[in-house]
């Protein structure tokens, strides 16, 4: 009986394992030779993995030994994204806001190591705030995953940040109204010389815009499917308008992005395509929008810039209408309209936000509720950054309507969360879609 059990049990495994090694042949077959090299290199990193458990158990019981005079903790960051290390800044808002923050030693590592680092001038400026490791990073993995195996691991993981964020760790936020970051006296001269090579004059005020596309993702891993972010991209050109109107008013306009899938289309000498003209750096996409009046761009990883600097931001084409940035100061907003197809009507800001579609993260979700997405268009765009740069100069006059229908979306987004007073949704575009404020 128990031969019998045993032939039964080994079969099964012949067969799983036999299925397996087809699998992974038809995978080849399909993607060829970027899929090998990718298997190969997760297979190389699971075996690193399991050599680097074995000196991680020391390591492991020296944290628990001292924990009660220092509590050592671990977090992981992903460096892969510009827009990620805003974990970084919550965290020492966080640690500002602790009284006990002495008693910790907080050690962050690089969680992603197969993949690029997006920007290493803007982590070299973190790692001024913050111990971040890059070359151990896969061992204090190792260290913080066999940690995590064990009773009492809270106490040594830094606790990490979920969007949206509650009220409670909302306010530390909210409570640091000045950066943390700074540029060393070096790096300013840099930036300078670097603003006069693009073609700014010094003194003179320039806006930084921004519009997500998927040629950066597809430049940086084209072995992986992003179309599930597409739902985010927006038509830079839709922007112009607005630009040129600031323009007019005595700015210079500076598109960003690294990897952009097209030029801009305009001849006006005050527009500069900074992200395809060859004079592109890491380190001046951070001065840059650091430096700027105001930022225009949408919910990309760029906005981690002017946000992390209190910078004031327009916010336009957003998305993800049930977790705004309200932990930032001197914001407008506006979005995307959803279009519900099937009964021919965009859905109310009640309606998203008490949905899935408040939270979206992937474009077949849209499918799912027969939803298409309507980008704000060059006038709604150009009315909020008209807005912004009179809020600025302290010319801008309000009514009491528009505060009433102000008051209307936030009592719908939720008035138990925290935001900052400063965190407007556009006058223009709610005073054109009330019928949304049902």
């Amino acid at each position: 009986m128990q031969k019998n059990h045993l032939n039964v049990y080994l079969n099964r495994v012949l067969e799983k394992t036999l299925y397996f090694l087809l699998r992974q042949v038809s995978h080849i077959k399909e993607g060829g030779f970027l899929v090998v090299v990718r298997k190969l290199r997760f297979l190389l990193s699971i075996i690193i993995s399991i050599l680097l458990t074995f000196p991680a158990i020391p390591i492991v019981i020296i944290m628990r030994t001292l924990r009660p005079f220092v509590a050592i903790r671990l977090g992981p960051l992903d460096l892969t994204r510009i827009g990620a290390l805003c974990h970084a800044e919550w965290y020492l808002c966080e640690r500002y806001a602790n009284t006990n923050c002495n008693r910790y030693l907080d050690i962050f590592y690089y969680a992603k190591t197969c993949m690029p680092i997006a920007n290493y001038p803007w982590l070299k400026m973190w790692k001024r705030l913050i111990f971040i490791s890059i070359f151990f990073g896969r061992f204090i993995r190792s260290v913080d995953k066999l940690n995590r195996c064990l009773p009492g691991h809270a106490s040594h993981i830094v606790p990490k940040f979920k969007v949206p964020i509650k009220n409670e760790r909302l306010k530390a936020i909210l409570a640091c109204k000045k950066p943390f970051l700074t540029f060393t006296p070096e790096e300013e001269i840099r930036g300078k010389e670097s603003l006069r090579e693009i073609g700014i004059p010094e003194g003179v005020p320039y806006i930084c815009f921004h519009a997500r596309d998927s040629a950066y993702l597809d430049a940086v891993d084209n072995a992986r499917d992003w179309s599930y972010h597409d739902y985010r991209d927006s038509n830079i050109n839709n922007y112009l308008y607005a630009v040129e109107q600031l323009a007019c008013r005595g700015y210079y306009g500076i598109r960003m992005g690294a990897i952009v899938k097209e030029n801009l289309n305009t001849n006006n000498p005050r527009i500069i395509d900074y992200a395809s003209n060859g004079k592109r750096t890491d380190f001046m996409d951070i001065y840059l929008g650091a430096k700027c009046r105001f930022f225009i761009c949408a919910d990309t990883g760029l906005t981690k810039v002017p946000e992390s600097f209190r910078l004031p931001i327009v916010y336009a084409n957003l998305t993800h209408l049930a977790q705004l940035s309200t932990y930032s100061y001197n914001c407008l907003s506006i979005g995307k309209k959803f279009y519900l197809s099937g009964e021919n009507r965009f859905l109310t800001f009640r309606e998203i936000i008490n949905s899935e579609l408040g939270y979206i993260y992937d474009a077949k979700l849209l499918t799912q509720y027969g939803v298409e997405l309507i980008e704000n268009t060059p006038e709604e765009i150009a009315a909020v950054a008209i807005e912004m740069d009179e809020r600025l100069k302290g010319t801008w006059k309000t009514t009491q309507e528009d505060e009433e229908l102000q008051r209307r979306f936030w009592e719908i987004y939720g008035s138990d969360k925290l935001k900052s007073p400063d965190f407007r949704i556009g006058t223009e575009f709610l005073r054109q879609n009330r019928e949304l404020l049902k």
